[in-house]
């Protein structure tokens, strides 16, 4: 018989050592009473036979010897492996081979350094802007400027031997305050002293401190926003500079309408459509009430935002108590507004196959400004009663409308702890761009909505010409009003795709131009056209009077959204340092905190505010839907 040392790993042999009494009384309890007479006579020393080799009956009794060991041997590995699997029942790879093999794990661990940062950094905003620091010895908590928009514009004809009218300029006051964003790391010596000759785990966790770093500037670059107190150029959903409360939406039955299956989130064509359990029967009665949420608080991805991000089945996040590294807390708001009150109970009435209601945002609080999604919460009910407290989160749509053909799939009520206030916005944040371009371009001269378009997931207009209208009537709006134009249109990725579409719209394909194809070296045909820029007439200073806008596509803008962007100065006697930048406080810096105990704990922080110069000039357009050549 081999040993066993010979079957099993060492590890493995040692273990069965240590618990072998146990191990084989239970195998014996599992016997039957032949196999345990087999075992009783395996108990009983064999005699090697011994005598003239020659002789027959020796090698009868010889014969009969080795019959008994290979029993013997046969009995032993049995309890070996009914123990081994009794303690190992997902290791049956233990019994295929003997001797050694890989399977043993005599083997080198091949690991290739180094620890390998599989994510993505990107932030080409925070990359293109300039940083400026202090231009004084004491910065105080916020920068301030002074701007002229109008010098004064009296009629200048003169009569003879007389002065004309004096001019009087404007004078615009600025502000922006400092705010502080960091990030934290700790490494325990032991991590740090067991990845050496490996890699230096410090040096890394600083490094992804840094990144980690850029991708929330970045995102509040898009979206921070401040409020409107404490000197902030944010909003509130739900304040002094917003709505009085969120807008209670209003529904009717639709005649005609398709939907998906139960669970889905409805067809292409009726994107708004909210996934259900069980569809909706004549005499139910259905009423919705709606959160807005922010660019924060429904971010397009998990790289930035406040707190979770949303989904039906884990729900909103209102607000959120975040344990700082030194033990402190802070309240973090979800970016998100007070929950609307509840809709007007609908009754569902037969209109086709299925039963479908739709609820909408009154067009007389539209649009939203800062509103980058919608989020439902559906009551269906057997009587004439809307309620809060049955209503159960349903979905986000990108649009101020909804479909319902069915109960709610999730969990989360309308009551739920912190819906009733208004978390749209955190003075932590510095104010972005799009919380700026709304502060800013609020009710600018007669034109109420002047920097904020929204199609409320309507189509792209093609002109059929490679112009889209949507995107004419932006460019001139901001030419008439400032006599420049735009330099930059940053994109969703779905919206980047409706505009590539509709520019090469023609009426009955989205081709409205020639298009040559051409061959790489080995002769293959290259296909992929894409639209890269867009073609503006409105370019004073150009030597050809138009200039071609490039079309950038950025994974922290919302669905649906396109930002129009000012980068060079149009007005080259107006002493502007920058379009828009970061204006420092303190620039990047890390502090070592100091050792209490047996690891490393460290921050990397800046204290910076963004700063539009030229802040009436950007326009957002969003809520663009798929599109719809027609």
């Amino acid at each position: 018989m081999k040993p066993l040392t010979n079957v099993l790993p060492d590890s493995a042999y040692q273990e069965l050592r240590i618990q072998g009494a146990e191990l084989t009384k239970s195998w014996k309890a599992g016997l039957a009473p032949a196999d345990m007479a087999r075992l009783d006579g395996a108990r009983i020393p064999l005699v090697i036979p011994r005598g003239n080799w020659r002789d027959y009956r020796v090698q009868e009794a010889m014969e009969v010897f080795l019959n008994k060991c290979r029993e013997r041997e046969a009995i032993a590995r049995e309890m070996v492996k009914a123990m081994v699997l009794a303690k190992h029942p997902t290791e049956p790879s233990l019994f295929q081979k003997a001797g050694v093999s890989s399977a043993l794990g005599y083997n080198f661990y091949d690991l290739r350094p180094p620890v390998m940062m599989i994510f993505p950094v990107n932030t080409p905003m925070r990359a293109s802007i300039p940083r400026v620091g202090p231009v004084n010895a004491g910065v105080g908590t916020f920068a301030t400027w002074n701007a002229v928009t109008s010098p004064g514009y009296p009629y200048g004809g003169a009569s003879e031997g007389h002065r004309v009218q004096a001019r009087t300029p404007n004078r615009i006051p600025y502000v922006s305050p400092y705010r502080e964003i960091g990030s934290e790391g700790e490494v325990t010596l032991t991590a740090q002293f067991a990845g050496e000759g490996y890699v230096d785990n410090l040096a890394d966790e600083h490094l992804r401190g840094l990144f980690g770093l850029w991708l929330q500037e970045e995102g509040m670059i898009w979206g921070g926003n401040s409020g409107f107190s404490n000197k902030g150029n944010g909003f509130q959903f739900n304040g002094s500079n917003g709505l009085t409360a969120t807008p209670v939406p209003s529904g009717g039955t639709v005649t005609t309408h398709t939907v998906g299956a139960a669970g889905n989130l409805g067809t292409a064509v009726n994107a708004a459509d909210l996934p259900y359990t069980a569809a909706l029967t004549n005499s139910q009665y259905v009423s919705v009430a709606v959160v807005l949420l922010t660019a924060m608080g429904n971010p397009a991805n998990a790289q930035y935002g406040y707190g979770l991000q949303p989904t039906i089945s884990t729900g909103l996040t209102p607000s959120f108590s975040r344990t700082n590294a030194d033990g402190s807390k802070d309240t973090i708001p979800g970016g998100m507004s007070a929950i609307s009150a509840i809709a007007t109970p609908v009754e569902a009435l037969s209109a086709g196959s299925q039963l479908t209601v739709k609820f909408s945002i009154p067009a007389a609080s539209l649009p939203v400004k800062g509103c980058f999604g919608y989020a439902w919460f559906v009551d269906v009910e057997a009587t004439n009663t809307g309620s809060l407290a049955n209503a159960k989160f349903a979905g986000i749509t990108e649009v101020p409308y909804c479909y319902v053909s069915g109960t709610a799939t999730g969990v989360q009520v309308g009551t739920y702890s912190g819906l009733s206030t208004d978390n749209s916005y955190n003075p932590l944040d510095f104010d972005g761009m799009f919380s700026l371009n709304i502060n800013y371009n609020a009710n600018y001269g007669t034109v109420t909505n002047y920097g904020w378009t929204d199609l409320y997931g309507a189509s792209l207009t093609a002109q059929k010409n490679s112009r889209v209208t949507e995107i004419e009537n932006i460019l001139l709006s901001v030419f008439e009003a400032w006599q420049c134009g735009i330099d930059e249109i940053w994109c969703s990725p779905d919206a980047a795709e409706n505009l590539d579409q509709a520019i090469r719209w023609q009426g009955t394909d989205n081709s409205g131009m020639q298009i040559f194809f051409t061959r790489d070296q080995l002769n293959n045909l290259v296909g992929g056209f894409v639209v890269s820029a867009y073609q503006s007439r409105y370019a004073i200073n150009n030597p050809t009077g138009a200039n071609a806008i490039p079309i950038k596509i950025h994974p922290m803008v919302p669905p649906g959204t396109m930002y129009f962007h000012i980068k060079t100065n149009p007005y080259p006697h107006s002493r502007v340092p920058f379009t828009t930048g970061m204006i420092l406080q303190r620039d990047y810096y890390s502090i070592e905190w100091p050792q209490v105990t047996r690891e490393w704990t460290f921050g990397t922080y800046t204290h910076e505010a963004l700063a539009q110069m030229l802040p009436g000039i950007p326009w957002v357009l969003t809520g663009i839907g798929p599109f719809v050549g027609g």
